[in-house]
């Protein structure tokens, strides 16, 4: 997840930011906590590119609502690891990871399925499902 999703979302929210809300690499830079070469490498798509969410749009949503959240400053931390953990769910449970050629093996997957799993069986019953929804809707989790 480190070394695929969360570059790949970076990416995203990178290229958000600087198409939509025109700001420069270097702001960007700071609000996700990367270097200006790093949002130069996603743009370049020398980096973050190894698991193409931009063909799901449940996905292209919640990176949205991301972009807007750190330009208008109402996601929490909180908030913003409930929607990355969202992407994850999403990107797995459409098996985004299988298609992009991705295996997750060994002590890996089951390192994954520990990690997630508090977040996976909640969101099955339904429970974050409400949380997920008002977050999109721009109203905080909290």
């Amino acid at each position: 997840m480190v070394k695929t999703l969360i570059p790949s979302v970076r990416a995203l929210v990178a290229k958000e930011l600087i198409t939509k809300y025109n700001l420069r690499q270097i702001d960007v830079a700071k609000m996700l906590g990367v270097t200006q070469a790093a949002i130069s490498q996603y743009l370049r798509g020398a980096r973050g590119n190894i698991i193409d969410l931009r063909n799901d749009k449940e996905i292209m949503r919640i990176v949205d609502r991301i972009a807007t959240g750190l330009i208008n400053k109402d996601l929490t931390k909180k908030d913003l690891s409930i929607l990355i953990c969202e992407i994850c769910y999403q990107a797995r449970k459409k098996r985004i990871y299988c298609k992009s050629g991705m295996r997750i093996q060994g002590k890996y997957a089951e390192a994954a399925d520990l990690m997630c799993m508090e977040y996976d069986i909640p969101r099955e019953k339904g429970e974050l499902r409400d949380v997920v929804n008002r977050l999109l809707q721009g109203s905080s989790g909290e």
